[in-house]
């Protein structure tokens, strides 16, 4: 019943500089259609068993009713949410400015950070800390400034990301941030601070968790554009990519894996409500309805 799952897991592993948005699109498009395929077969057994005259009928409908409703509707309607936010747009997610070109926020933050909030709000639970790390930049691990030189906050910055020598250490804090968080952690300050994400970034005392969430953001919203330096810099620009990269692949290999255990502890519930082995092959509308059990 759930097996195309793993097909979401190695595309989210696979991302890369040529990944583009619409990919990140795409995902929360399957996401959509997997769980809206589940829902579907879980009526069609629930069905099934009402008409056949199973016994369980009207125990499993309940159950299948609280686990559509709770959970397989809210992914649904944020996959969704998240999917259209993003679009078509054909920019690569490690969106990176030319020399002199400042940071874009993008269009349609609001959404992406609506249906992404949709689903985390079900599927996470007190799993990880919008706070997470420290507030220690990569260069020499002081305590980051209010919009910074050589500072991860300057990616985003509505100029430029620095000269050559500042633009690469703001880069290397970028990397820094994504690499000292887990993919809930990024997930949860992406919610957290929606549309604000690259302010809070660049003030004083940002912990790598507000940037990382700013990162992964910018990185998917559609139009979303790192900050160039001012100055040619050969090594900024691949650096970015890369913390971008890593960023939105964390968060979504974590919130597939969430998504599965989730969905996976609902059928659970139903199986055992159906009377039958929760241990069995998944349930699958193809085969009969399965013959009721009586203690």
């Amino acid at each position: 019943m759930f097996t195309s799952f793993g097909d979401i897991v190695s595309k989210v592993l696979g991302f890369s500089t040529e990944t583009k948005k619409s990919d990140v699109g795409a995902y929360f498009k399957t996401v959509q259609g997997t769980i809206q395929e589940t829902k579907d077969k879980l009526n069609k057994i629930v069905a099934d068993m009402k008409r056949e005259g199973n016994p369980n009928a009207s125990a499993t409908e309940t159950a299948v009713k609280t686990l559509i409703d709770n959970t397989l509707d809210k992914i649904i309607e944020g996959a969704k949410t998240a999917s259209e936010a993003i679009g078509d747009a054909s920019d690569p997610i490690g969106n990176v400015g030319a020399t002199n070109v400042a940071g874009a926020s993008g269009t349609g933050v609001n959404n992406l950070v609506k249906g992404i909030k949709s689903i985390i709000d079900v599927v996470l639970g007190k799993e990880g800390s919008a706070e997470a790390g420290t507030d220690k930049k990569a260069d020499g691990l002081t305590s980051r400034t209010n919009n910074g030189s050589g500072e991860a906050g300057k990616l985003f910055d509505a100029a430029n990301a620095g000269d050559a020598d500042n633009a690469k250490k703001a880069a290397a804090d970028a990397s820094k941030a994504v690499g000292a968080i887990t993919g809930a952690d990024i997930l949860k300050a992406m919610v957290k601070d929606g549309s604000e994400a690259a302010t809070n970034a660049a003030k004083a005392n940002a912990k790598d968790g507000t940037i990382a969430g700013a990162i992964t953001l910018r990185a998917m919203a559609k139009g979303g554009k790192f900050a160039g330096p001012s100055a040619d810099a050969v090594e900024y620009a691949p650096e970015v990519k890369g913390a971008a990269i890593s960023a939105v692949t964390k968060a979504l290999d974590t919130l597939t894996i969430a998504i599965r255990k989730t969905i996976d502890a609902g059928l659970k519930t139903v199986k055992e409500t159906m009377k039958i082995n929760a241990n069995d092959t998944p349930i699958s509308p193809d085969q009969s309805a399965p013959k009721a059990t009586t203690n």
